[in-house]
């Protein structure tokens, strides 16, 4: 019974409210008004459903955009916002990241893609700034490497002091059967979200404990980070510490270097005052970690060093005018073998300062190389010519030593290279670089000028590589191209705070000018550049 009325109520209740609102004025304001259309159109327009790139190529997409039925892709006036973004393609568990911004107008226009090689999606997002309604389109994008074969630049930053970066260019002087030359700069920053800490010293591209493992890797030296890094991404692999099974305190280096041959892949490294030293060939399994530093008393040594298959590493002992060794296989630092009275200087008393070195012309072509340094004894220059390959009992390393004094700006020489088929070495000072041509005279000539004196030249190198096989015209005609034919200059303008590269092709033998020059704009101040190679060139 309780139930039944109970229902009742209800229905008398629902009764009554309808009768109610049946009496109810609304007057609220019910003016609607359609929708802000945003339409992007693609159709017949040649854009793809996936853009096949290489990576640091330029794209360009260009959807037509309408906003209630107008064509406004060239319209600054529309209420639209535009985003181009680039994400991860297939990142795990529904979620995707943004790589990269490209862009913020209606086209993407001419857009250089610097992500690593991955698979990516381009998505262009339209906001209606009246309603803040998105709108999207999509497209694929498979980035693929194209950072290969060519000349390497390390340079202080223009944009940021006290960074440094590397440059890349491919052209057909630095690498056979290019189709497409290129060039590349900030790799390092694209690669790794931030630039290099301090100013530039060294790079190398080495064959350590196989061409096939160690062709990967780029050692990168400032004067506060030592890194290593892929050298067809130029992803950071590693840094200092982890080189070392106990790493030293220090994050950088003073200098490292190799030995190459195909019985000979040695490695040293300068850090903390300290000399360390690698054989790959006596390592199992491909492991390269430095152990302990090697014994033995020394003053400061120089940013320099040497080794073959006789010594594991020679440096240079500033504080005590002298050059030291580490035996093959040797835990310590020691003097050589007592040099002849013959010898042109004794390598273990050469009571002079060295001041910059390279290595060139040996007595073997493409298995011999000698290091050639610009000593300082008071006010005067001296060229030295020692012979670091030879066995570990020979008393006449020192081979030559010739004073140049009377050379034209030799007091100012900031950088050298030496010529592997010739017998001359280069020198920059202010905006010039000369030509010593040591054993027909000991005055340098004056053999090139920078079309700006503004421009200071701040490095010279020579074409050539340290695994000398790599030169050898009979192994394949040499795998690097134009071997000890092209000089490499670059200067820095410091009031427009512009680099400079030039390339020219030379006489090998004499170094004389052949052809004209390929010139690049640098973004900063190079300190070093060598070669990078690939194993498929």
């Amino acid at each position: 019974m309780y139930r039944y009325i109970v229902n009742i109520s209800m229905a008398l209740c629902f009764v009554a409210s309808m009768a109610l609102s049946a009496c109810y004025d609304d007057k609220g304001n019910y003016d609607y008004s359609e929708l802000d259309e945003i339409v992007i159109d693609t159709v017949g327009l040649g854009i793809q459903a996936t853009y096949v790139v290489n990576r640091y190529d330029k794209l360009s997409i260009a959807p037509k955009i309408k906003y209630n039925g107008k064509d406004v892709s060239n319209d600054s006036s529309a209420p639209l916002d535009y985003v181009w973004t680039l994400y991860n393609a297939h990142s795990g568990m529904g979620i995707t990241y943004v790589v990269d911004t490209l862009g913020y107008s209606s086209k993407l226009e001419n857009v250089e893609i610097t992500p690593i090689a991955d698979s990516y999606t381009i998505q262009l997002t339209v906001t209606d700034l009246n309603s803040g309604i998105e709108s999207y389109f999509k497209v694929a994008c498979q980035v693929e490497e194209s950072i290969t074969a060519g000349w390497m630049l390390l340079y202080e930053c223009a944009d940021e002091p006290d960074k440094s970066d590397v440059g890349l260019v491919v052209n057909p002087l630095v690498k056979k059967n290019i189709i497409q030359e290129r060039e590349f700069w900030n790799l390092y920053k694209s690669s790794n979200g931030t630039s290099l800490e301090g100013k530039p010293i060294q790079i190398m591209h080495a064959v350590e404990a196989g061409m096939a493992t160690a062709s990967d890797l780029v050692s990168c030296l400032t004067d506060k980070e030592y890194v290593r890094v892929n050298n067809a991404t130029f992803v950071k692999v590693e840094d200092l510490k982890d080189r070392f099974y106990a790493a030293p305190s220090s994050t950088s280096a003073l200098w490292t270097g190799a030995a190459l041959s195909p019985s000979n892949r040695k490695g040293y490294i300068l850090v903390d005052g300290e000399v360390y030293t690698i054989n790959y060939m006596l390592i199992a399994g491909g492991g390269y970690y430095f152990g302990m530093p090697k014994s033995g008393e020394h003053g400061e040594l120089a940013s320099w060093g040497s080794c073959s298959a006789s010594y594991d590493a020679v440096v240079y002992d500033q504080t005590n005018e002298k050059f030291l060794c580490v035996n093959s296989s040797s835990v310590e630092l020691s003097s050589f073998t007592a040099q002849s009275p013959t010898a042109a200087f004794d390598v273990n008393n050469v009571g002079m300062e060295l001041l910059m070195a390279d290595w060139g012309r040996g007595s073997t072509p493409y298995s011999t190389a000698y290091d050639y340094m610009l000593m300082k004894k008071e006010n005067e220059r001296y060229l030295a010519i020692a012979n670091f390959s030879t066995n570990q009992a020979d008393t006449n390393i020192g081979l030559g030593l010739y004073n140049v004094s009377s050379s034209p700006d030799i007091d100012n020489a900031t950088t050298m290279a030496t010529a592997y088929l010739g017998e001359y070495v280069l020198y920059g000072a202010g905006s010039k670089v000369y030509n010593l041509s040591y054993n027909a005279s000991t005055v340098a000539k004056e053999w090139w000028t920078a079309p700006s004196s503004d421009e200071e030249v701040t490095c010279v190198r020579m074409q050539k590589f340290h695994y000398l096989m790599f030169l050898n015209p009979m192994m394949g005609g040499g795998i690097m191209p134009n071997a000890n034919a092209i000089v490499h200059i670059t200067t820095w303008n410091k009031n427009t705070k512009e680099g400079k590269l030039y390339q020219y092709p030379i006489n090998p033998a004499s170094g004389t000018i052949t052809g004209e020059p390929k010139i690049y704009t640098v973004p900063g101040k190079v300190k070093d550049m060598a070669w990078k190679y690939v194993m498929d060139m």
